[in-house]
Order: C-alpha cells, then sequence, then structure tokens
C-alpha cells in the first residue's frame, strides 16, 4: 500500500508539474496574428506575437517560407493610415560581414525609410533557423515613435521581406537605405488592436 501511495503522489506531482508548465506557456503572449501570403517563388507564413507589458510592448514576428527562400532582411511596420509614408519600422539582416542588426526606421516623406526615426527598441533580436524560418524580435515603449500604442484602437502593421538574391543587405546597422534593398519576396499588411 506504501509502494501504490508513493506511485500516486509522484504521478500527481507529475500531472501538477506539466498543468504549470502548460500554463506558463500559455501566458507566454498576449495575442497573436497569422498571415498566410502568397509570394514568389513560393508561400510564406507570418506570424506575429506580443506581450502587453505598460509602459511597453513586447513583440516576436516569425516568418516561415515554405520554400526555404534565403531572406536578406524583413521588416514589421506600424502606421495609423496604413502605408508606408509616416511608418514606424523595425527591420532585421544580417550585414555581408556577419553583423546582425535590428534598427529602427522611420518614412516621412517616399520611400526607402530613411528619415531620423522616433521609435525607441530594446532587447532586440534577429536570427534564422530550420532553413527558411526567421525571426526578430523587440521591445518597444506603447508611446514611441510616430505611431503610439492604446490599448484596444486598431493599428496597421505593415510586413515586408527581400529576396538574398538580387537584394543586397545593407553594409551595417546605420547605413542608409537604397532601392537594392527592396521588398522583392512579400509585403502585406494587417489590422491588430493591441491590449493585454
Amino acid at each position: 500500500l506504501q509502494f501504490l501511495y508513493f506511485i500516486d503522489t509522484r504521478v500527481t506531482k507529475m500531472r501538477t508539474l506539466l498543468l504549470a508548465l502548460l500554463a506558463v506557456g500559455a501566458a507566454a503572449y498576449d495575442g497573436e496574428k497569422v498571415l498566410q501570403i502568397a509570394a514568389s517563388p513560393g508561400e510564406a507564413t507570418v506570424n506575429l506575437r506580443w506581450t502587453w507589458e505598460p509602459p511597453t510592448l513586447k513583440t516576436t514576428v516569425t516568418v516561415n517560407s515554405t520554400s526555404n527562400t534565403e531572406l536578406m532582411w524583413f521588416s514589421l511596420a506600424y502606421n495609423s493610415n496604413g502605408g508606408m509614408q509616416g511608418a514606424d519600422y523595425v527591420m532585421g539582416y544580417v550585414t555581408p560581414s556577419g553583423d546582425v542588426c535590428v534598427r529602427p526606421l522611420a518614412c516621412e516623406q517616399s520611400p526607402p525609410p530613411n528619415s531620423a526615426p522616433k521609435l525607441d527598441i530594446s532587447t532586440t533580436q534577429f536570427s534564422r533557423a530550420n532553413g527558411g524560418t526567421y525571426q526578430l524580435s523587440f521591445t518597444r515603449p506603447l508611446a514611441s515613435g510616430y505611431n503610439p500604442l492604446v490599448a484596444g484602437q486598431p493599428m496597421s502593421v505593415l510586413f515586408a521581406a527581400a529576396m538574398a538574391n538580387p537584394a543586397v543587405a545593407p553594409l551595417n546597422c546605420t547605413a542608409e537605405l537604397t532601392f537594392d534593398q527592396a521588398h522583392n519576396f512579400f509585403k502585406a499588411n494587417t489590422t491588430v488592436s493591441f491590449s493585454g
């Protein structure tokens, strides 16, 4: 009987641990938006996840190219008007010398977005794994940029990406962008109401 009690106790503890881990996983982010994009020469899935932690928003964007297309860069942008002009951008890429860059950009007038950025970002990361899977993550203040975020208020979010050939990466993490970095793989937008 003592042995059976021991087994039952171990099972109960394992069940409690698994439920706790599932709860942690479920609470890892507050919102998610998934886009299926028809691109050339394949398709891509864009997964946007966020955690609402006023006064900041933690954001992770995962791009999965079903054709394993090598990307030179990809970006996310916020714009209450839905277009490139007036948007706050976050762009991730690797320079020709191998430096990883995640940088804020702005487009006050016509593209490319070389205006002085007003969006502050921190805890940035850009990575590639499993062939055509790329991930960009950062934290932004809700009140930062040309397009501040308000809980529950719709915001247009734009996504874009460029294939490694013929697009070329900027030479460094502060280089001015040119049309050599134009998005030639996909561009898409959606509306998101960010909140916790």
